[in-house]
């Protein structure tokens, strides 16, 4: 598990491409909230997920913004780690970035209203992370030790314990948000459109005025997205710390 956990690990981020195959099946039984409780609950169910969605960006953007260099980065091809993070998400959660990253895909898989779906993916996610997580701890233990050991102790792996939290010693940064997350936002809003946009045809065959506001939206987050990475390229302004 460990092996595949390593390997696993150049690829954690493409698990909901994995998962398009069944989203396309699922589409043709989502019969809609709408049409079977009323305007009002179809609303509550898509900001109910929407929320769900924004609790795991705010969870990556507190990891982001408040992690030492080194540490909670987006590296794919190997482990790397320069200094153990213990403090901030990291002292209720050890895999806080994981469990943002779940919360977004629960959220955007649950607003297709297919209820084995979302069974299906989260059984997926646990397989495929419960490897990476093992790979990662497992060079985390060799890299800290004694360290890394007692830290893991206390803190669990996945389920935050918010009575353990230990506030950060350096200052927000939103620029390191920025130059981060930026894209995770632009994922959320893109993939909450396409959903929307194909769950409404697929039940009503039309398209509504609200379709055509969210899909300004999301172009709106892709253009933020693609002028913040120019941006990082060409300026310092958002380079790392």
């Amino acid at each position: 598990m460990e092996r595949s956990g390593h390997r696993l690990f150049r690829y954690r981020n493409h698990l909901p491409l994995l998962l398009i195959p069944l989203l396309v099946l699922a589409m043709g039984q989502s019969e809609g909230l709408e049409r079977h409780y009323g305007d009002a609950f179809e609303i509550a169910w898509g900001l109910l997920c929407v929320a769900i969605m924004l609790s795991g960006l705010v969870i990556r953007c507190l990891v982001v913004g408040y992690s030492p260099r080194g540490t909670s980065g987006r590296n794919s091809r190997a482990q790397h780690a320069g200094s153990l993070n213990t403090r901030c998400m990291y002292s209720v959660v050890r895999h806080p970035l994981y469990l943002g990253n779940f919360l977004i895909m629960i959220g955007a898989i649950s607003m297709i209203e297919v209820w084995w779906l979302a069974v299906v993916a989260t059984l997926a996610f646990a397989l495929y992370y419960e490897r990476i997580i093992l790979a990662e701890e497992a060079f985390l233990e060799t890299r800290f030790g004694d360290h890394f050991r007692e830290w893991a102790e206390h803190t669990p792996a996945f389920f935050p314990a918010l009575q353990l939290w230990l506030a950060p010693r350096r200052p927000f940064s939103v620029r390191m948000v920025l130059a981060n997350e930026s894209a995770t936002f632009a994922q959320i809003v893109v993939a909450a459109t396409l959903i929307r946009l194909a769950c409404d045809w697929t039940v009503w065959r039309r398209l509504g005025e609200s379709n055509v506001i969210l899909s300004g939206f999301a172009a709106c987050s892709l253009v933020a997205y693609f002028a913040l990475r120019a941006m990082r390229k060409k300026t310092r302004w958002l380079s790392p710390r």
